[in-house]
């Protein structure tokens, strides 16, 4: 005789969710077997619910033709799985999961959850909707109503589902007259970095590529460049001494590519002289030449509105425009002087003001997170004049002789306390509005086995709402 059992999966969701609720709406099951139509939810962890479905479990392919049929348009996953779609299912519902996110009501309408077998016999659960869409590979969910924000959605082991809000288009949502010094923007640390070899002791500072920095968040790029002999890509990516093996024509094009789009976005990228006695301008002109459509044509900090779908350039380096026939005034916004392993105030030729955290040998991380915080309370205050500032902290730490690597001063290695991500993402865990500046970090996503370990990026963005 079928029996009713216990059938449990996981649902991690991103920091600030709470008061997770799911109604079941629909159901469909194998003849003859046991359903009851609520399900019960127990908080696991801060993250994690589990929810228990209660039903018999008899694999037809009835169930999984219903599955299919109330996902239609939209996609689905399957927890270890290689199918894009069930062949048989014990059973499946539809459902609207309900939770709080950063005091804002929100709902997903629409989801189907169901559970079958996989190939080693395992009862493995599925998740789909005609709301899920596929986009460069990554799974979005989208809201019903007025798109008010969108899920990434992935999957791992055989019941275990990961829901992190989408970051592809967040400056959306910030209103385009506010200017970019009022912005709290995640950023990259030598963003070209992700290529270079483990073996390059410390010299690696990120685990993804620029175009899926920008689809997780990322805003602020740091790219170094070094003349190179090509003529059609004369400038390349290097830290140090130690080339990345990315051209600067592969992070523009990866930019431009992003902006197309997300055209509601833009990109700061600050650009350096990697290597001293060398003059890049020249190769620099370049491309300024080649991408003249792409990138902020002004030398002050613009409004939003003024730069959706281009990338602003922030100099480190003194750009020499000789006859190029290149306006100066026309290719972003200089630095003023830089410091080396200092918080400082710097102010360049126009008088725009900077205040920079750069600390990078600040090896204990006591210190560091000190020099970090100090700076991200100073671009917290009110008043026109702090307001007029442009803050940059970066949260990251350099590999020198007989200490740590940047990954471990990250996310934590012998002796490395606090780590430098989870202090920052502990920080940043609160609801509400705050200016928080440009935040360069290393290894911003752990790289891990969790999809949603770059919730720091997720903070940084909340706190521009």
């Amino acid at each position: 005789m079928p029996t009713k059992q216990h059938n449990r999966f996981l649902l991690h969701m991103m920091e600030g969710v709470s008061n997770v609720r799911i109604v079941i709406t629909d159901h469909s099951i194998s003849s003859g077997e046991p359903w009851e139509n609520t399900a019960d939810i127990i908080q696991k962890s801060g993250n994690t619910w589990e929810i228990d479905v209660q039903a018999g479990r008899h694999g037809t392919d009835t169930v999984a033709q219903w599955f299919k049929s109330k996902i239609s348009g939209g996609n689905a996953i399957g927890c270890s799985s290689n199918d894009a779609l069930p062949g048989k299912l014990n059973f499946a519902f539809t459902c609207t999961l309900t939770f709080d996110y950063h005091n804002r009501h929100c709902e997903l309408r629409d989801i189907q959850i169901g559970q079958g077998h996989n190939s080693k016999s395992e009862n493995n659960w599925w998740i789909g909707s005609r709301n899920l869409k596929k986009i460069s590979g990554i799974y979005i969910l989208e809201t019903d109503q007025n798109i008010t924000f969108k899920c990434n959605v992935s999957v791992s082991g055989v019941n275990e589902f990961y829901m992190n809000i989408n970051a592809s288009e967040w400056m959306s949502k910030v209103n385009q007259s506010t200017s970019l010094k009022a912005l709290s923007i995640p950023g990259t640390h030598d963003s070209g970095t992700y290529k270079i070899s483990s073996a390059a002791f410390g010299a690696r500072c990120q685990n993804y590529d620029i175009r899926q920095q920008l689809e997780d968040g990322i805003r602020f790029l740091d790219i170094r460049l070094v003349n190179a002999s090509n003529s059609s890509d004369p400038l390349s990516l290097y830290h140090g001494i130690i080339s990345c093996d990315v051209t600067f024509g592969e992070v523009l094009n990866a930019s431009q590519q992003f902006l197309r789009d997300h055209p509601s976005e833009n990109i700061l990228m600050c650009v350096n002289n990697e290597k001293s006695g060398q003059d890049i301008s020249e190769n620099f002109i370049y491309y300024l030449k080649k991408y003249n459509g792409l990138y902020y044509q002004g030398n002050t900090i613009p409004e939003l509105g003024q730069v959706r779908g281009k990338i602003v350039f922030f100099y480190r380096f003194d750009l020499n425009t000789g006859n190029s026939g290149i306006d100066k005034n026309k290719v972003g916004v200089r630095f003023g002087p830089w410091e080396d392993d200092k918080s400082f105030e710097t102010k360049n030729s126009l008088g725009q003001k900077f205040y920079i955290e750069d600390n990078y040998q600040s090896y204990d991380t006591h210190k560091k997170v000190k020099f970090v915080q100090e700076n991200l309370e100073k671009a917290l205050k009110k008043g026109s004049e702090n307001e007029s500032i442009l803050y940059v902290s970066f949260n990251s730490i350099a590999f020198g002789a007989f200490h740590h690597t940047p990954y471990q001063y990250a996310w934590g290695g012998i002796g490395v306390d606090p780590a430098m991500n989870p202090w920052l993402k502990q920080y940043t865990n609160y609801s509400g509005q705050r200016r928080l500046g440009i935040i360069p970090l290393d290894f911003y996503n752990n790289g891990g086995g969790n999809p949603i370990e770059n919730g720091l990026v997720g903070n940084i963005i909340q706190s521009n709402h």
